[in-house]
Formats: structure tokens, C-alpha cells, sequence
């Protein structure tokens, strides 16, 4: 049922995948996820500035300087998904307008659960 009402975004995902052209797919098992590297890892806008990775229905796109765990950590959030399909977007941004990124309930979990941090790699 999660995977259905979470189509809609993970085409959206695949489709963001796109915009930053594929270099590699791989299907995830547990959880089931569509995993794009790409090539490009910028877009006309900051608002993705120093992005490594990012989950969009249960879509994974990682970047070019994807650094250890990240997969993992974006596998939680797609756990997260399948855990509140459709709305955990809406839930997420809510959070983030509420105490921003860093204390983002989501990606606390997701950073604590993968082993790895913000700003790894900076």
C-alpha cells in the first residue's frame, strides 16, 4: 500500500534523477528503492547547495560526492516514507519550517541511525 500512495513522488524522484543525468541505477531490496547516481550536482537554485544526497517517495538520488553512509542514511528516510506514505514530505517540511534542518526529527534519526553526520565532508 506505501509503495502505491508513494508513486506519485518517486516518479517525481525519477524524474529529478533525470534532471541530473544518470550514471548509474540499482534497484534497493529492504527497502524497496530506486537508487540513482548521478553526474551533476548543482542546479540554477542554493537551495540544494552542498546537498550529497536526497529521497523523494522512494526515490535515492546521490551525487557526485557522496561520502560513506549516505546511502544508508537515505535508505532511513525511505523507511520514513513507507512509514507515513504521501505525507511525510508534508510532515518534514513542517519540521524544518518548525526547528530547521539540523533539528529536524527526521534527520536526526536518519544521521543517527546511518553513523554518519551533517557536513561530513565539509
Amino acid at each position: 500500500m506505501a509503495l502505491l500512495l508513494n508513486l506519485p513522488l518517486t516518479l517525481v524522484g525519477v524524474a529529478i534523477a533525470l534532471v541530473f543525468v544518470p550514471r548509474k541505477f540499482m534497484l534497493h531490496h529492504k527497502p524497496f528503492a530506486l537508487v540513482f547516481s548521478v553526474k551533476h550536482d548543482s542546479l540554477p537554485f542554493g537551495y540544494l547547495r552542498g546537498w550529497r544526497g536526497m529521497t523523494v517517495g522512494q526515490t535515492v538520488i546521490l551525487n557526485p560526492r557522496v561520502e560513506d553512509k549516505d546511502l544508508e542514511h537515505e535508505l532511513i528516510h525511505v523507511e520514513q516514507q513507507i512509514r507515513a506514505p504521501f505525507i511525510q514530505p508534508f510532515l518534514y517540511a513542517f519540521e524544518c519550517m518548525r526547528v530547521g534542518y539540523r533539528a529536524n526529527r527526521y534527520e536526526v534519526e536518519a544521521y543517527e541511525r546511518a553513523g554518519n553526520r551533517y557536513g561530513a565532508g565539509k
